[in-house]
């Protein structure tokens, strides 16, 4: 702990050859109820990802009434505060909103119809990211705890898919435990998730997440956070295998988007980023040979885009076909309001973008504002290559927009991290 404390010394400015005098970490940090935030934060997001209630044809997912209690407590506390920047670009999106909802209830279009809870969820998902540190927050904490989670959802996940050939199947709590049904999301996700169609095998969801696709992102952002930005390469095996086990192609097109961009800022980045290569091209040809038949399934799923049928074309083509038909219409610019997305008259059950949701309901413009205010609010110029994967997840995943447990992560690493030395920088 002595090499993290920061020093001052005493008396003026002749006294400058005086003896320094330490200043206790915990005067300038509340770490210990730094880390109770952090687990909190991350159990929420994480364990009890597939918690929630179900109205109607919706999710209250768990992860929204419960980040929000913890960020108030956060604030009562004194380990929170507003964030200037994020409170600017969280008005500008809340305002265009309230705008294109106005106009949508003033000049209301038959072919759509208009939801105000829609508005809310929206408006109160996003203004968590108004809160940040304070300055008694240890942000040092937030990598370590996240790691640690993912790290045990790597193991279950593997044990998982191996037990269930000895008769042990553990892929949905509402299947094994029928009497937690009332207080599970499972029935809107992928609860069920067999290898193929006919097939009797399950893919790994890591236990605690909710589908195999949000484990395998969330393994590729441990990925990323251990080789590039912590420098580590010992874990990745574990990840390797885990991210195999679940048969996803999900987090791989994460990467796949981002890290070109990381391997463009320098040459020391670049051998980084072919190192990872490397190592995951070894990886799969290893796993070919010990698991030809898994290994052919997940590779298999490259040409997804070519079935209508598929998740893959559910999420990148079906919800833009509707929107390459309205393009013509000058009111694309400003939206048909909250919730016509899933109102519109010919809108298609089963496809869902966070994109195409955010043009059709809010315009152009809307989509705009958007992206300014994500971009701006995850944004860390020293984590580049996380800022970008945030944003790639996002996209890539479907339908995030709602989507409380990705996105409460995605706030935990962009927002509240920080390295130890960027720590005592900041208390210097």
């Amino acid at each position: 702990m002595t090499a993290l404390q920061p020093t001052i010394r005493r008396g003026n400015w002749t006294d400058l050859m005086a003896p320094p005098v330490r200043i206790p970490t915990m005067e300038l940090f509340d770490t210990r109820r730094s880390l109770i935030f952090a687990h909190a934060g991350f159990i929420i997001c994480m364990i009890f990802q597939r918690f929630g209630h179900m109205f109607g044809g919706s999710a209250l997912f768990f992860s929204l009434p419960a980040f929000g209690l913890l960020l108030g407590w956060a604030v009562i506390t004194g380990i929170a505060t507003v964030r200037e920047r994020g409170a600017a670009l969280y008005m500008m999106f809340a305002g265009w909103t309230l705008i294109a909802t106005l106009y949508a209830l003033l000049a209301p279009d038959a072919r759509f119809g208009t939801s105000l809870t829609s508005l809310l969820a929206i408006l109160l998902t996003y203004g968590f990211t108004v809160l940040g540190p304070g300055s008694r927050f240890d942000r040092a904490v937030i990598f370590p705890v996240f790691l640690f989670y993912t790290r045990l959802c790597a193991v279950f996940g593997i044990i998982q898919w191996v037990i269930q050939f000895g008769g042990v199947r553990i892929f949905s709590f509402m299947l094994t435990v029928p009497a937690m049904r009332p207080v599970l999301i499972e029935s809107q996700f992928n609860f069920n998730p067999t290898l193929h169609y006919g097939s009797s095998i399950l893919r790994s969801n890591g236990f605690f997440l909710i589908e195999p696709s949000v484990f395998s992102q969330t393994l590729a952002i441990a990925i990323v956070l251990d080789y590039f930005i912590l420098g580590r390469a010992k874990y990745l095996p574990l990840y390797l295998l885990a991210y195999l086990l679940s048969f996803s192609g999900t987090g791989a097109l994460t990467l796949a988007l981002a890290v070109p961009f990381y391997a463009c800022l320098s040459a020391r980045n670049f051998g980084r980023v072919a190192g990872l290569v490397i190592a995951g091209a070894l990886g799969l040809a290893v796993a070919s040979v010990a698991f030809p038949e898994q290994v052919g399934s997940l590779t298999s799923r490259v040409n997804e885009l070519n079935y209508s049928g598929s998740s893959g074309y559910a999420r990148f083509i079906g919800p833009f076909l509707p929107i390459s038909d309205l393009m013509q219409e000058g009111r694309i610019l400003i939206g048909w309001g909250p919730g016509a997305t899933e109102r519109y008259l010919y809108h298609v059950e089963g496809t869902g973008n966070s994109i195409a949701k955010l043009v059709m309901d809010y315009g152009l413009i809307g989509i705009s504002a958007f992206i300014v205010m994500f971009l701006g609010t995850l944004w860390r110029r020293e984590y580049a290559i996380l800022s970008v994967l945030a944003l790639t997840t996002f996209v890539v995943g479907g339908g995030y927009l709602l989507f409380t447990p990705i996105l409460v992560l995605l706030m935990l690493l962009c927002i509240w991290s920080g390295l130890p030395e960027e720590r005592i920088r900041s208390a210097g």
